[in-house]
Order: C-alpha cells, then sequence, then structure tokens
C-alpha cells in the first residue's frame, strides 16, 4: 500500500526537476544563449545534458525513496488510525487516489489565501521589491568594492562579511521592537533607513562615506527581513499559513529571478558614467551603481504601498473585515496587550523551547552559508574563470526552479513532519556543492543550482512554517528575527573566507584551483545535516509537542 502512494509522490518532484532543468537549455540553446560546441564539444554537448540529469536522478533517488517511504507513512490510509490526531480534508482516502488528495488539498489552501485580508498581497509585493533589492545589491557588491573602489579581496571579503553579519546582529534587537511598535510603524522604519542606506551608497565611492552606508543599510535589511515574515503570518489563517509562507517564499524568488535576470542586461547597457544635476550638485553613477539606483528605486514603490495601502489593524480573516466596515466597534480588530521591548525579550528568552530552536538554527547555519558563498564568492568566480556574462543567467536559475517547484513541494510534503523536510532538503543542497569541485564549467553551474534548488525547495519555506508554528502568538517577529541571530557568527567568518579563498585559490590573475575552494564549500556545509540528523530527537520540538498532544488525547 506505502507503494502505490510513494510513485506519485517520488516521480512528480524528480520529473519535474528534470523538465525544467532540460527546459532551461532547451530555451538557451534557442535563444541563442548557448551554442553547441562553443563551451563543450558539439558531442559532449548533446549527451551531457540529458545525460546529467538521469545520472542526478539516479544518484538521488535512493535518499529520496527511503525518505518518502518513512514520510508517508504519516498520510492517513483506509483503516483507521488511534494514535493520529484526525484529519478533516482526508478521511479514508484510498491509496491510488493519495496524488489528487494532495492536488486538491494544496488547490484549496491556496484558494483560502483570497480569503485573508488584503495586507497579504501587499507583503507580497513588498518582498518582489526588496528581494530585487536585496539579490541584485549583494551580486555586486564584492564587484563594486574590487574593482570601483580598488579594495584586495581579503580586504573586500572582510567588509562584506561585517555588512552581513551586522543584518544579523541588528535582528536580535528588531524582533523585540516590531512586537512593541506594530507591525506597519516598524515596515516603515525599516523601508526609510533602508531608502537612506542605498541612496548613500549609489553616489560615491569614498570609503568614508560607503562604509557608514552600509552601515545604515544593514539596519535596514535587518528590519525587514523578519518583519515581513512575520507579516505573513499576521496577514494570513492559521488554516491558510502553510501556503501563505510557501507563496511568500515563491514571490521572494521571483524579486531573486529578477535580480539575476536584469543584472548581465544592465551591465552592458551602462558601461559608462551618468550625472545627475542636484542642487548644484553633480551626482555621479558608476555602471555598477546602477543597481543600486534600481534598488533606490524600488524602495520608494515600497513605501507608497505600506504607507497608504497597509491598515495599521490587520482583521483575522474576511469576515472579520466585512465586519469592522459594517460596524465602528473594533470588536473584530486583534488588538494584542500592548508591551515593551525589554518585556517581550524577557517573556522570549526565558522558555525552554526558545533555546532548543535556536540550537537548530545554530546547526542548519552552514547549509545557509551556501546562499552566502552564493553572492560573495559566486559573482568573482564567475568574472574570474570567463563567464562573466553569464553571472546574472546561471544565477536565475535557482530562483526560477523555486518558483515552480516549492507549490509542488509544500502540496507534496506538508502532511510530512517539518523537521524531517527540513534536515533531507538540508542533505541535498549541501551535496549540491561538490557538483563545482568536479571542474570549470557550465554543465557543472547548472547541475549544482538544480540540486540546491531542489533541496531549498525542500527545506526553507517549511523552516518558516516551523519557526511561526512553535513561536507563541504575538511574538512571531521575535522567533522570526531571533531564528536569523546564528547567521552573525557565520557571516562574520564567511566574509574573511571568501577572501582568502578568492586570494588564494581563484586570484585575478595566475594559476587556481577552483575545484578544491568548492570541495572546502561543500565540506564545511554537509557538517549541518549530519549533526541536525544525528540530534533529531531532541532538536525536533514540533514533533515533541504533536506526540504530546497524541498522548494526552489518549
Amino acid at each position: 500500500m506505502r507503494g502505490d502512494i510513494l510513485a506519485p509522490g517520488f516521480w512528480l518532484p524528480a520529473s519535474g526537476s528534470w523538465l525544467l532543468g532540460s527546459g532551461f537549455w532547451v530555451l538557451a540553446s534557442g535563444s541563442g544563449l548557448l551554442t553547441p560546441g562553443s563551451l563543450l564539444p558539439t558531442t559532449d554537448y548533446f549527451l551531457l545534458v540529458p545525460g546529467s540529469w538521469l545520472l542526478f536522478f539516479c544518484l538521488l533517488s535512493p535518499v529520496l525513496f527511503f525518505w518518502l517511504l518513512d514520510s508517508f507513512s504519516s498520510v492517513p490510509s483506509s483503516r483507521p488510525d488511534t494514535t493520529k490526531e484526525p484529519m478533516s480534508t482526508i478521511t479514508a482516502a484510498p491509496p491510488q487516489s493519495a496524488l489528487k488528495v494532495v492536488a486538491l488539498d494544496y488547490w484549496h489552501g491556496l484558494k483560502g489565501l483570497f480569503t485573508c485580508p488584503r495586507e497579504i498581497w501587499i507583503v507580497y509585493a513588498v518582498e518582489i521589491l526588496e528581494s530585487l533589492c536585496y539579490f541584485s545589491s549583494v551580486l555586486m557588491l564584492m564587484i563594486f568594492m574590487t574593482q570601483d573602489m580598488g579594495l584586495s579581496d581579503t580586504a573586500a571579503g572582510t567588509i562584506f562579511g561585517v555588512f552581513s553579519a551586522s543584518m544579523s546582529f541588528f535582528m536580535l534587537f528588531v524582533g523585540f521592537i516590531a512586537d512593541a511598535m506594530g507591525i506597519k510603524k516598524a515596515l516603515l522604519v525599516g523601508l526609510v533607513i533602508a531608502l537612506v542606506g542605498r541612496a548613500v551608497i549609489t553616489f560615491t565611492v569614498e570609503p568614508a562615506i560607503i562604509y557608514p552606508g552600509l552601515f545604515v543599510l544593514s539596519i535596514g535589511f535587518a528590519y525587514l527581513i523578519p518583519l515581513l515574515s512575520a507579516a505573513v503570518k499576521l496577514s494570513s489563517t492559521r488554516k491558510t499559513q502553510k501556503y501563505a509562507y510557501s507563496w511568500y517564499y515563491v514571490v521572494m524568488n521571483v524579486g531573486s529571478l529578477a535580480a539575476g535576470l536584469t543584472l548581465d542586461p544592465i551591465r552592458e547597457a551602462f558601461t559608462s558614467v551618468m550625472s545627475f544635476p542636484v542642487f548644484g550638485h553633480e551626482l555621479l553613477v558608476r555602471p555598477t551603481q546602477v543597481i543600486f539606483l534600481v534598488g533606490l528605486l524600488a524602495t520608494v514603490a515600497s513605501l507608497v504601498l505600506i504607507l497608504f495601502f497597509f491598515r495599521k489593524h490587520i482583521p483575522k480573516t474576511e469576515e472579520a473585515e466585512a465586519g469592522e466596515s459594517a460596524s465602528p466597534t473594533p470588536a473584530t480588530v486583534d488588538k494584542p496587550e500592548k508591551k515593551t521591548a525589554w518585556q517581550v525579550m524577557k517573556e522570549v528568552v526565558i522558555e525552554k523551547k526558545f533555546w532548543i530552536f535556536i540550537s537548530f538554527i545554530f546547526l542548519l547555519v552552514l547549509v545557509k552559508m551556501i546562499f552566502q558563498y552564493n553572492h560573495s564568492l559566486y559573482p568573482l568566480y564567475m568574472e574570474r574563470i570567463g563567464l562573466k556574462e553569464w553571472t546574472g543567467k546561471l544565477y536565475s536559475i535557482n530562483p526560477f526552479i523555486i518558483i515552480f517547484l516549492v507549490p509542488v513541494m509544500t502540496a507534496l510534503t506538508g502532511r510530512m513532519h517539518a523537521y524531517k523536510v527540513i534536515v533531507w532538503g538540508a542533505f541535498i543542497s549541501a551535496g549540491s556543492v561538490f557538483f563545482l569541485g568536479l571542474g570549470e564549467s557550465i554543465m557543472l553551474i547548472v547541475s549544482f543550482q538544480v540540486m540546491l534548488s531542489l533541496g531549498e525547495a525542500l527545506y526553507s519555506p517549511r523552516l518558516y512554517d516551523y519557526t511561526a508554528t512553535i513561536a507563541p502568538p504575538g511574538k512571531e517577529a521575535s522567533y522570526m528575527a531571533l531564528s536569523k541571530v546564528p547567521m552573525f557568527f557565520a557571516k562574520v567568518g564567511a566574509g574573511p573566507i571568501t577572501g582568502l579563498l578568492l586570494a588564494n585559490l581563484c586570484p585575478p590573475e595566475g594559476p587556481r584551483n577552483t575545484e578544491l575552494m568548492w570541495i572546502i564549500v561543500g565540506a564545511s556545509t554537509m557538517i549541518s545535516p549530519i549533526t541536525l540528523f544525528l540530534g533529531r530527537k531532541w532538536l525536533d520540538v514540533e514533533g515533541r509537542e504533536r506526540t504530546a498532544k497524541v498522548e494526552s488525547a489518549a
């Protein structure tokens, strides 16, 4: 009976990923982005592309087989099971209809988003704009510092690390402040701070101005990243929360995709310095700073959306919104008890569950570091191996696949334990880096991005959902913010490590050993999923709570 359920659950994501990966190559070839024989011999091109996908899924299939075989045991069968909680959407479903049940469940969840307050769509729109700003900025920052500011690899990597670590450090405090002042006011404060920081780094290359500008920008990012995550929960219902976070992650990758696809055309279109006369002074924008200028304009658009369309008090449901408009009484408005930031912080840090959660996030850091290297190491790596014009195009493979794969994976894994999904997704993502340890070629970079995307589609949306689920009511922003704090320690080291790896294994001139560089990165990231797997009995807070509920009900 398990085998019948397993078949669609395995082949759908496998086939979908194969088609998406192959589809990229078809589109790239048809549009002239990739010419057979230019980067690979013609025979290798036609044999390696489909062959690599087949080999990839043959190697991956045993892992997915045993994982899905075990995980789908939680899907209810036709026999009643008194050890599990009843599920309202599936009762006595025959095994052969499992795929249909999953699809219908996801469709109903998606339709449920339209019953949420309008703020959910405003959050999505702002997230697209902010993702465009963030990903395009970090992709250009190392290039900007080494080329326009004249910094060495090590110095630029250190500055990049301090900038990234500052974001995680300030997230330690922003959650408490946001829970105390209210979500709308906190979002406006974060956007204004980000606007100032982006304006500073757009019009100068003076270190004395750039460094404070990056400091201010890191505060703005620190505000916005957890606040937008918390706003998703506040703008969705308990029933739709899983799907709301799934689509939140999708729209974030829409912004990332836009950043990747526009990066190369913008760099090709703007090759000279532009000047803007302002109050008798000329503001200069260099070609690499045009990306920062785009982010500046996008931040203005986000401010308009939050200021004029985001309500101070968000109704819990569409029905509550209707009741609010029909009656002047504030009965339907969610008005939590006002607490100071210090009170919120004290309540959070004394909870044992919170510290177990922080330990879990600490252990996941090394896998999340892949994305840090994708922003700091990858752009200069692409320039130095002669693939500068492919930087944005190949980077965009990841968000392109995520946009389509995350909803599918959310539906397929929605009834599985979140912790288990996160761990196996982390294994797949960590393993993706080893493709780059095999050599310097577009095919290997594509394989890395595809495998990274498959793992990311599994664990990242469920991580948001997992965090929101275990967070006590009224402390969502605090948990979202503090869940980012362990990244501070990783980013402090990641920046200098990036510089050292580039300087010693991928220098601008002379011999390089990029294979060893990526093997070092891959070996370090694999520590995370192994540790998470070994410590699963203690770290799985949600699983223990579910077990306790079942035992108490029995």
